[in-house]
């Protein structure tokens, strides 16, 4: 299984990520510890443009396949060797197609074209999508090669656009994938309310 939370900058998914980690961690000291093959996983893309030197290749069309290539191998090696474990994204393939249209890396049209294309792959099921949103934006922490680039308003307007258009392939009981959207109203409940939702996606799978 793979639940991919995605969301804006500022949208606070990190900050409730973290909140996830430690509820889970709290709830699995008891029985039935069902939270024990948990992964989560954040592509660590800014690391590496670092340490081999290529921020300048950012805007380009390979940077867009470099950020989608992750969550391609995860899902072919699910199914081989991986198919008992949970794997959390922060982020994952729709932050690669929503950056890659707002740096205007490839084609727009080729690049909804070309995510349909890869939700339609046998390899994409039981993947379960969380949105956070928010009315307020929460300050980062740290500060990357992105945040120059940064528009919260664009960045939701096409996380919108890719989520209406693949909605048949992203909610489809038949395939086992789920779509659910939070609103992070930055408080205690939020993070509970995330809490409730991740247990009730192990629960019906």
């Amino acid at each position: 299984m793979i639940i991919i939370i995605e969301g804006a900058q500022g949208s606070g998914k990190t900050h409730l990520i973290n909140s996830l980690k430690r509820n889970l961690k709290i709830a699995d000291e008891y029985p039935p510890h069902q939270f024990k093959n948990v992964i989560f996983y954040k592509y660590k893309h800014v690391e590496y443009m670092d340490k081999l030197e290529f921020n300048d290749i950012e805007g380009d069309e390979s940077f867009h396949y470099f950020t989608i290539s992750n969550t391609l191998t995860i899902l072919g090696l699910r199914d081989l060797v991986m198919s008992d474990k949970v794997f959390v994204f922060d982020r994952g393939i729709f932050s690669a197609y929503v950056w890659s249209i707002l740096r205007k890396r490839v084609d727009t049209d080729r690049l909804k074209k070309e995510l349909t294309n890869l939700l339609n792959l046998d390899s994409y099921n039981n993947c379960h999508i969380i949105r956070i949103k928010s009315n307020a934006e929460m300050s980062r922490d740290h500060v990357d090669i992105f945040d120059k680039h940064t528009n919260v308003s664009l960045e939701n307007n096409i996380f919108d656009q890719l989520f209406n258009l693949n909605m048949a392939l992203i909610n489809n009981s038949v395939n086992k994938n789920s779509f659910t959207e939070i609103t992070n109203k930055l408080d205690k409940i939020s993070e509970i309310e995330l809490f409730q939702t991740f247990r009730t996606i192990l629960n019906k799978n």
